[in-house]
């Protein structure tokens, strides 16, 4: 099949240089550029308008890393392959990012780590990570760290914060806030688990804060009645 597509290509530039140079540029201007994948986040009219400007260059005479160029500028495009379909078309196949959680504000941390910026908003049920600028990798590795602690609790994450002054905390979507601190976060979130299980899942609707900064267990601040 590479052979065959391979000599179709070497007799259409054949034709092409008989014609002469101008007569190549118009035999082989793109007029068409087929993009699949599968979009969940970003709209097609949206990823199609990113590539647009690929009409009216040349595929004999562009280079395929001068169209990668050109095929990466979707935000939620994660990565692009580029075909050449003779005489006159492009094949972008795209994928996309995955996203894990909201950071700071308008945008957004991936799977792989990439920090992408909305430029419209999103109504996912994801948590947000919170933090001082440029501080994503180190939250990022804290999420994923506590998540793991997590992972055999009926708690779900829907804030975690890096204060400015390096202390964690956590929102849980059941209206509980952790005070974890700045040291052996995960030490402390395991004594906050260790109670929760035995003296607190059932009355969680009356606790307010725990804080989990002591060295050997934790302070519980109680709702007032009435709030």
């Amino acid at each position: 099949m590479r052979l065959t597509a391979f000599i179709g290509a070497c007799v259409l530039f054949l034709l092409a240089f008989l014609q002469g140079e101008a007569g190549s540029r118009g035999w082989f201007t793109i007029v068409e550029v087929q993009v699949e994948g599968d979009l969940q986040y970003a709209s097609a009219n949206e990823v199609n308008g990113s590539y647009a400007g690929l009409i009216g260059m040349s595929l004999l005479l562009t280079p395929l890393k001068d169209i990668l160029e050109v095929t990466n500028h979707p935000e939620w495009i994660s990565s692009t392959r580029v075909r050449k379909l003779w005489p006159n078309k492009v094949l972008i196949e795209v994928l996309e990012h995955v996203p894990l959680a909201y950071w700071r504000e308008k945008q957004m941390i991936t799977v792989s780590g990439e920090v992408i910026y909305l430029t419209s908003p999103l109504s996912l049920e994801l948590p947000h990570i919170v933090g001082p600028e440029g501080s994503d990798r180190i939250v990022l590795e804290q999420f994923r760290l506590v998540s793991q602690v997590l992972s055999l609790v009926d708690l779900q994450i829907k804030t975690l914060e890096l204060e400015n002054r390096g202390a964690w905390n956590i929102y849980f979507k059941n209206g509980l806030r952790v005070k974890l601190g700045r040291d052996e976060i995960l030490e402390r979130l395991q004594r906050f688990i260790a109670v929760y299980k035995t003296d607190l899942s059932g009355r969680i609707k009356d606790v307010d804060v725990v804080d989990a900064r002591y060295p050997h267990g934790v302070a519980v601040t109680w709702k007032v009645a009435g709030n």
